[in-house]
């Protein structure tokens, strides 16, 4: 096997890429056997299905693939990655409970980032300030798969850089806000883990309440996106009362935050500012229409095209899909041009771009026949 395609199975697999290209037979006459990688028995529940093994894999060679792209046009890796999750680990107790833990890496990450200053909400300063830090965010529709979101760690050990998921397929940009923080949470606790994987849960109630890092995890992106002092904010600044909202008063503060309703409402519980009764009154407001008019972020798919225009929302379609993975790819725009660019600045070839975007060469031509006739000239 060529090393090159060797080093890009072996990110997607979480193994070594000795082991690729390993010509020994692994049996029980073998002095030294080689243990499956710690995602191997992520994957062994049940919860996983055929659809949600080959998405993973898929976008652990996207991240692998993006991370390859930024050193390519960039050079030095971005570290500040680290100096920030030394800092907020620097001041989390591990003796404390998973809520306290949850708790304290989320103030010191706030401070550290300016989130949530001036009573206003995060939600759309994130993206640019994880990827500002060396954090590589992707977020791509992955449809007939489970997966919500994920996080793993790209790179040579000593170049290392956190990843983090989130799949876009009908969900929400109030959603995903949370999944980043949520993914982001694992990333910074769960180093060790070989990568998390979270499933989508229909029912809380199926929800295993016992699970440390997952509580670590929702309670970290809970308090980064609605720490007490932005919900009074949003609430003074907009002359609303936390235990008299009626569903204009529950749209304003998701919108303002940035967070779906659901973690606006436990967030209000946990802070004590609603009871369980409110909760459960909250919750069953229906809140589409009011955010509709309050936000462009809340507009589906349908409706944002008319508002973009159907030329500009049409530019990228068939440009996007791979074509060299089992379980396809809607790749996200942003990767795409940063490809693309690579390729037009002779940063990579023709060949490597092709590579990097999971399509033959001759797929690239066909979809993009201009950049290709202007590099080759």
């Amino acid at each position: 096997m060529p090393p090159a395609y060797a080093s890009v199975l072996a990110a997607a697999l979480g193994v070594k890429p000795e082991v690729m290209t390993s010509r020994a037979l692994v049996s029980a006459r073998c002095s030294q056997k080689i243990e499956p990688a710690s995602i191997w028995f992520k994957f062994r529940g049940d919860q996983f299905r055929d659809a949600d093994r080959e998405s993973i894999l898929a976008i652990r060679r996207l991240g692998h693939s993006a991370n390859e792209l930024e050193q390519s046009t960039l050079g030095q890796p971005n570290r500040a990655w680290d100096i920030l999750f030394q800092n907020i680990m620097s001041q989390v107790d591990i003796q404390s409970s998973p809520q306290d833990q949850g708790r304290l890496a989320a103030k010191a990450f706030c401070e550290l980032n300016q989130f949530g200053h001036g009573g206003k909400g995060s939600a759309d300063i994130l993206r640019d300030r994880l990827r500002s830090q060396g954090i590589l965010l992707i977020e791509s529709p992955i449809p007939h798969s489970e997966v919500e979101g994920c996080s793993f760690y790209v790179g040579e050990s000593s170049a290392e850089r956190p990843c983090l998921f989130v799949n876009t397929y009908k969900t929400t940009w109030f959603r995903r806000n949370v999944i980043i923080m949520h993914e982001l949470g694992h990333a910074l606790f769960d180093k060790t883990s070989g990568g998390e994987i979270d499933i989508i849960i229909k029912d809380d109630s199926e929800m295993n309440k016992d699970s440390l890092i997952e509580v670590r995890a929702e309670t970290f992106a809970q308090e980064t996106l609605l720490p007490k002092k932005l919900l009074l904010a949003i609430c003074h600044r907009n002359g609303l009362k936390p235990t008299t909202l009626m569903p204009e008063g529950l749209g304003v503060l998701v919108a303002e935050s940035g967070v779906e309703k659901k973690t606006v409402v436990r967030a209000l519980l946990d802070q004590s500012l609603i009871d369980d009764a409110l909760a459960h009154q909250y919750l069953a407001y229906d809140i589409a229409d009011i955010l509709r008019g309050l936000t462009d972020h809340a507009l589906d798919t349908a409706e944002y095209i008319r508002k973009i225009g159907k030329e500009a929302a049409m530019a990228w379609e068939g440009k996007r899909l791979t074509s060299l993975t089992r379980r396809k790819l809607l790749l996200p725009v942003p990767y795409v041009k940063a490809v693309l660019d690579a390729v037009k600045t002779f940063n990579i070839s023709i060949s490597r771009g092709a590579e990097l975007l999971m399509i033959d060469e001759y797929t690239f031509h066909s979809r993009f026949g201009e950049l290709a006739a202007e590099v080759t000239e």
